[in-house]
């Protein structure tokens, strides 16, 4: 995330309280800050996430997650439990310096539903 932007977030007064709280130098992004938190609190081992802003470098809402071979279906079902809007899951491997690193999850999500949820988050309480 570029300064700008992070200045933005700063400056977003509506901007819940748990997206500062992992990382106090670079805040989740509000859009998907619920997501985040739900399969954190589940124990889903999260390591980056987007709401698919724009200039963002996601072109949907996405959440990166380690684990093993059952750790995806596992976080789908967290997902899905809180009513999360799953579009799909990823086992993906990158290739770095020509050599394969991975694999890692990746679980995206349609975003008018997200959005609609968050702020449903937002007004409930679930997220400060």
């Amino acid at each position: 995330m570029n300064s700008a932007t992070f200045r933005m977030h700063l400056a977003n007064a509506k901007l819940p309280r748990y997206c500062r709280m992992l990382d106090k130098d670079c805040p989740l992004d509000r859009w998907i800050s619920y997501a985040v938190k739900v399969l954190r609190d589940n124990g889903v081992e999260t390591f980056e996430s987007c709401d698919a802003g724009r200039g963002h470098c996601f072109p949907e809402p996405t959440i990166r997650f380690h684990g093993g071979h059952c750790e995806g279906l596992r976080a789908v079902a967290i997902a899905q439990t809180f009513g999360l809007p799953v579009a799909d899951l990823r086992r993906r491997w990158v290739l770095q310096d020509g050599e394969l690193v991975g694999p890692e999850w990746q679980m995206t999500f349609v975003r008018s539903r997200l959005v609609r949820l968050q702020r449903q988050a937002e007004r409930g309480g679930l997220i400060a």
